[in-house]
């Protein structure tokens, strides 16, 4: 073998090297790119949920409610929240604070649902029987659901939750 053909052989092994490496780097942005979602996706949700802490503040809930109410027409039951509080006799103060925790819950939920094939097999489990649990049985989780959140939420969310409550069991 001369040094020309071993230089050859180097080249070409030299070449499959620099394909390698780029294929790996092309791996290693892809993953940085979702993990900059990821996080970003946590960050928001994690604001949010400290936000909503401040929200209900008994405090702060009982000057929004007097504010709310002072600003609204009598007699508007137009709203989901307040058709709710005629028909069960709960006042709007204590159906706000109940909005609040089924929201905070729906945000967070919402947050895991983009990610959800990222979960174990026992955290996905877990998460989608949570889901089935809160959105599939009577309750304030389930109204908020059907009334409020549905009609306003991204579609992969509600189709996400309405192929889990099409689910048995």
């Amino acid at each position: 073998m001369n040094w020309d053909a071993i230089g050859a052989v180097g080249q070409v092994l030299g070449s499959i090297a620099v394909f390698v490496t780029l294929g790996y780097l092309a791996i290693q942005v892809k993953h940085a790119q979702s993990e900059a979602r990821r996080a970003l996706s946590q960050g928001r949700g994690d604001g949010f949920r400290a936000m909503l802490e401040f929200e209900c503040d008994p405090r702060i809930r009982n000057i929004d409610f007097r504010l709310r109410s002072a600003l609204r027409q009598e007699g508007d039951l137009t709203h989901p929240l307040a058709a709710l509080s005629k028909q069960t006799g709960v006042s709007p103060e204590e159906i706000g604070a109940i909005f609040w925790k089924e929201y905070g819950w729906w945000l967070y939920r919402v947050g895991i649902m983009s990610h959800a094939d990222d979960l174990s097999a026992m955290e996905r489990t877990m998460f989608d029987s949570a889901v089935r649990t809160n959105y599939g049985q009577p309750g304030p989780a389930r109204f908020l659901h059907e009334s409020m959140f549905k009609p306003q939420a991204h579609p992969d969310a509600v189709r996400y939750v309405e192929k889990l409550l099409a689910q048995p069991g």
